[in-house]
């Protein structure tokens, strides 16, 4: 079968720990934590070699992952060395692959680590695109608003696998193992590395990926506003730049179950962290500057690295969206400041852009316009 042939000039060019991107500001990587499970420990760590070695602030992705930036390039030895200590790059090869977002309710958590082990155990799956995305959900999960390319929802002793608008009911235990089959097909009929995505095969072959499945309209969820889930805590990061205060507060709230044993932090594609047992504790993260109620503006903004850190743009997105925070309607649409056309980070679900804004004003106007489907 053929494929079609999108506008691009070859693989893509996401980064990881092991093929950085050196963008303006100096190396990026992204730290792949499939679900967004992290021990808190972990996350003090990296967010303590993030101020060693670059930028202090580590970036929460659209994709839940975790992103050091301003690192000197060639990267310095003991930085990969200690990253690679804390477990979260465990196979060389599949650096880029463990692209794995997830609703962060705690009964997934063995679905996630089932898939991401039997990837792992597959070297030739170290060959998906490092933007191809796999999804575990609950019913009607939030985490199903994203971009995922293969999606697994729990449905107790079954689960539900969609591709594509379809989908196939299994028994839950084989649900890592269907997940993965869909991928080898896409790789068998991929044809080159200008193909990132499902979306980028033609309509028999994406037919092709699931045998036996059903057309299903996909029902999905909201994301959870930031304040308390019963005893947990949802804390939205502003911008999704999580500073050292923020990480030694996560793992503080953690108390005396900051440990290996403890259930980990769960990062989130909408730039929050849920804290097991956090809404205790909801005081001392908003004192280290993290959000945790509901109708903070901070829920409607969002926006790309801009400038000095990328070289694409001489807008300080982040700069003009802090001073926009005060002046947009934290209830109304989201707006995402960017400084070029191609809107890096940008949320998956409706929202406005505000395109190479000159002043607070600017990102106000565009909160006011009809909200756009991402593309």
């Amino acid at each position: 079968m053929t494929t079609r042939s999108p506008a691009r000039d070859g693989a893509d060019r996401c980064p990881g720990l092991l093929s950085p991107f050196v963008s303006a500001d100096g190396a990026m990587v992204r730290l792949r934590v499939p679900g967004g499970r992290v021990a808190a420990a972990d996350l003090v760590e990296i967010s303590s070699l993030a101020g060693r070695f670059g930028d202090p602030d580590v970036t929460l992705t659209s994709r839940g992952s975790l992103q050091l930036r301003g690192l000197p390039s060639p990267l310095p030895h003991e930085l990969v060395t200690a990253i690679g200590a804390l477990g979260l790059v465990p196979s060389a090869a599949h650096d880029k692959a463990r692209n794995v977002v997830a609703d962060p309710a705690p009964a997934l958590d063995d679905l996630v680590r089932a898939l991401d082990e039997a990837l792992l155990a597959d070297d030739a799956l170290a060959a998906l695109p490092g933007r191809f995305l796999l999804a575990v959900a609950a019913p009607g999960g939030a985490v199903l608003g994203e971009p995922w390319d293969v999606a697994v929802v729990d449905e107790g002793a079954r689960a539900r696998v969609l591709v594509d608008g379809r989908a196939l009911v299994v028994p839950r235990a084989d649900a890592a193992t269907t997940v993965l089959d869909v991928t080898r097909r896409f790789l068998a009929v991929r044809g080159g590395e200008r193909v990132w995505n499902v979306r980028d095969l033609t309509a028999e072959d994406r037919a092709a990926l699931l045998p036996g499945a059903s057309p299903l309209v996909v029902d999905v969820g909201s994301p959870p506003p930031a304040g308390p889930l019963d005893e947990d805590l949802v804390a939205l990061v502003p911008l999704g730049l999580l500073t050292p205060a923020m990480a030694a507060a996560l793992a503080r709230s953690r108390g005396s179950a900051a440990d290996g044993l403890a259930p980990p932090l769960r990062i989130t594609p909408w730039r929050s962290v849920l804290v097991p047992g956090g809404a205790a504790r909801a005081g001392e993260l908003a004192a280290a500057g993290l959000v945790v109620s509901p109708g903070s503006p901070w829920a409607a903004l969002t926006a790309c690295a801009g400038a000095p850190a990328c070289a694409r743009t001489t807008t300080p997105t982040r700069e003009l969206a802090r001073a926009a925070a005060t002046l947009v309607d934290p209830f109304g649409p989201p707006v995402h400041v960017i400084g070029c056309d191609r809107a890096c980070g940008h949320p998956a679900r409706p929202h406005t852009t505000a395109l190479d804004p000159t002043c607070a004003d600017d990102v106000v106007r565009a909160q006011r316009r009809t909200p756009e489907e991402p593309t």
